[in-house]
This record gives C-alpha cells, sequence and structure tokens, in this order.
C-alpha cells in the first residue's frame, strides 16, 4: 500500500473516531442531565396590611385547599368539631389531589380523629395547626393575647404536632386562629418560628356556619357562584382556598361546601389550574 492510501485511511479512521467520540460524549451529557432536577424558584408571596400571605406564586396556575377546624369542648363538639375531615380525605384521595390541614390543638386530642390525622400525614398531605385553644389574639386593631400567653398555647400545640413525629420546619407555616391577626401577633408568632397564611380575600366559603336568620348569611349556591364569578373576572392564580372540615349544627349535607369538593376540584381542573400544598412552599424556600 502506497504512503498516500495509508495516510487516507487514516485521516478516514480518525474522522469517524471523532464522531463517535462526539456522539458519546453527547450522549453522556443527556444522561447526566436527565439525573438533575431544576432548582425550584423562590415562592412569591401576596401580603396583606399585616404582612401575611394570602396568594402565593400568583402567576402560576395553582390552587392551595386548605382545611382548617377547632373542637368546641364546651359543647363536645356540638358546634365546632373536626368531623368533616373523613369526607375530605376521601374526596382528596378520589381526586388524587393533596391539601394543607390547619385543626386546632384541641382536635388532636380528641379520640375519634387520631386515625384521620394520621391518614393526612400518611397520604401525603401538609398538617400544621391553627394554634391549640383557638384564642381570639385581636379585635379591632388591638392585641388581646399577650406573647407569654400565646407562647404558651402554641407548647401545647406543638406537643400534639410532635406526638405524631412531626417537627417545627415541616409544619412552620400555620393559619392565625379565627384567620384574624394584626401586626404584633404576627410578630410574636414569627418569633416562636412561624410563618403566617390566611386565605385569600374573596371566596366566601367561611360563612358556612351562618344561617338564614343571620344577615350575614350565604347559601351553598351563592357561595359557589362567588368562585366561579371571581375566577372568571380574575383568576384564581395562587389563591389560598379555605374551606371548613367541620360539621356545624342544623345545617343539611348539601350546604357543607366540603361536600361540593369534588365539583370544585374538578371544576378547575376543567379549567387548567393545577394544586399545590404547603410542603411545596417549604420545598421551595
Amino acid at each position: 500500500m502506497s504512503d498516500s492510501s495509508e495516510m487516507t485511511n487514516f485521516a478516514i479512521t480518525m474522522k469517524h473516531f471523532r464522531t463517535i467520540f462526539a456522539a458519546a460524549a453527547a450522549a453522556l451529557a443527556i444522561i447526566s442531565s436527565c439525573g438533575k432536577q431544576a432548582t425550584p424558584q423562590a415562592p412569591v408571596f401576596v401580603k396583606d396590611d399585616a404582612g401575611i400571605v394570602r396568594r402565593v406564586n400568583p402567576d402560576e396556575k395553582n390552587v392551595y385547599l386548605v382545611f382548617t377546624a377547632h373542637y368546641s369542648e364546651n359543647d363536645k363538639g356540638f358546634f365546632e368539631n373536626f368531623d368533616g375531615v373523613v369526607p375530605v380525605l376521601n374526596t382528596l384521595k378520589e381526586k388524587n389531589v393533596k391539601g394543607s390541614f390547619f385543626p386546632t390543638g384541641v382536635c388532636f386530642v380528641q379520640p375519634q380523629y387520631q386515625e384521620p390525622i394520621q391518614r393526612i400525614i400518611d397520604e401525603g398531605h401538609y398538617l400544621s395547626s391553627h394554634s391549640y385553644a383557638h384564642l381570639v389574639l385581636c379585635e379591632n386593631g388591638r392585641t388581646l393575647v399577650s406573647a407569654d400567653s400565646l407562647a404558651a398555647d402554641f407548647a401545647l400545640m406543638e406537643k400534639q404536632l410532635n406526638r405524631f413525629g412531626l417537627e417545627k420546619k415541616q409544619y412552620c407555616w400555620l393559619i392565625p386562629p379565627y384567620e384574624t391577626c394584626n401586626t404584633e401577633s404576627r410578630e410574636n408568632m414569627e418569633a416562636l418560628g412561624y410563618k403566617l397564611l390566611n386565605p385569600s380575600e374573596g371566596p366566601i366559603f367561611g360563612l358556612d356556619w351562618t344561617t338564614p336568620d343571620m344577615t350575614a348569611y350565604k347559601s351553598i349556591d351563592q357561595m359557589l357562584a362567588r368562585l366561579w364569578e371571581i375566577e372568571e373576572t380574575d383568576g384564581l392564580n395562587g389563591i389560598i382556598l379555605l374551606i371548613h372540615a367541620m360539621n356545624y349544627p342544623d345545617k343539611e349535607e348539601y350546604e357543607r361546601p366540603y361536600n361540593h369538593l369534588g365539583e370544585i376540584i374538578d371544576t378547575l381542573k376543567a379549567r387548567g389550574y393545577g394544586f399545590r400544598t404547603f410542603k411545596d412552599v417549604i420545598a421551595a424556600e
């Protein structure tokens, strides 16, 4: 074989080698990138005048379903209770959606709620609380509960959450009792290591305790109509949507908002919304 032929064959061989090497390197890069997850962006919060979060990531089409409850010990749970928790959990499981739960610490000590609370954890929902004894923190802007009294109440609350194997970093986002809080109370709770959220303004499911003889009364049909009116005019991006997981007395099953949770979820999905919890918020912070 001539020198020129050998040089030509050598050049062809090197060209093939470079092509194979480049292809292999590209394949390795793809494999490597597949194992990496994009770093989640820090959440964007919309806050009210007291500095409490009212929406999360308003540019994203997600809804944060939150469920609160209190157990009124003086009437053995007649007026306020956590009796809606099992229907809520069953609907969320059926729809493959996660939620965020904020029962008061008093709920945690009732025997009938031990299994449902464990279900909240086992089924991947966010669990925090709503204080221990549902204290009225403020009224007309005036603080009613001192920092020391608040700390004592929260110590009882934390004892119950810890009993279920949770650490504060897992339940650091909470809703203030009665969804009412001024700047001083917020600062006192933040000093205890908490971050505050409240339901977004607009939806009125929190009025499910009212009865037709009350001026503030709204029927479930009016509540649902209000929600879809807001969605059509302003959108529900990042909304914190409160639904009580409670059975108020003298209410027909149809009038309980949580019995319409499946309908709400289906309609939101059909309109392109996803669902997030405060587990997602903690993971992205």
